[in-house]
């Protein structure tokens, strides 16, 4: 019989999920089901992928605090796939959501797919370390993969502050911000538990937290506006 483990990752788990569900009702799943709102395919894809990825890492946290640990391995698989999709997809929906804000005039289309670069980087980032990690160093892995939930959370949570007055640049990274005090829990877990902050945990927090405040400083500028677009390959 399978013998159980702490359940902190899978209770994590399973907030994250709830708070990226949460996040999108009004901008993605109501204009959806109204038929008020028409998305393009990149977007359903990337979605599907996105919500896919989450939740599978909430249902493999559990199994991991099921004591389930050969099923979590079988489910790796799965994990890896998604992720391996996660990149492009994402570089595409970025894309294809800068064009959008082209077509509308919006005077800085691209500054906002510095957010989605970081995101995307931070989060492939993580799971490779985790990945690399898995058979000899399961307790980096669980921090790792934490991490890269961490670096969804956050875009989930942006879609909050679609409905907030406009506001200085400095607070556009308030969304990241709010999905890095998830990083509190898991050091206290750590205390709890190790007696000390793991040191996996501490490369999350050194790598995430000034990323994510350093994008909120740089994307109004008129390079990253200029660059986006030949770095992402649409224009020479």
């Amino acid at each position: 019989m399978a013998s159980k483990r702490d359940p902190f990752f899978a209770r994590m788990g399973w907030l994250m999920l709830a708070i990226t569900l949460l996040a999108f009702p009004l901008t993605y799943f109501a204009p959806l089901a109204a038929g008020s709102r028409s998305f393009a395919p990149i977007i359903h894809i990337y979605g599907l992928a996105y919500f896919s990825w989450i939740l599978l890492y909430a249902w493999q946290s559990q199994l991991v605090a099921w004591g389930k640990v050969a099923r979590h391995r079988e489910l790796g698989l799965a994990g890896i796939a998604i992720s391996a999709l996660m990149l492009p997809l994402g570089i595409a929906a970025a894309i294809h959501a800068a064009l959008r804000r082209e077509q509308r005039g919006v005077e800085q289309p691209w500054a906002f797919t510095l957010f989605n670069m970081v995101d995307l980087a931070l989060f492939i980032a993580f799971v490779t370390a985790a990945i690399a990690s898995v058979t000899r160093h399961p307790q980096w892995h669980r921090r790792f993969m934490y991490g890269a939930a961490v670096c969804l959370v956050g875009p989930a949570i942006s879609r909050w502050f679609l409905w907030v007055p406009p506001m200085p640049h400095i607070m556009d990274s308030a969304p990241n911000l709010l999905a890095d005090l998830l990083l509190i829990p898991l050091m206290l877990h750590d205390r709890r538990v190790l007696g000390r902050v793991h040191p996996a945990t501490w490369w999350v927090i050194a790598i995430a937290v000034p990323l994510h405040i350093a994008a909120a400083w740089f994307y109004p500028g008129e390079w990253w506006n200029a660059l986006a677009p030949s770095l992402l390959a649409l224009r020479v």
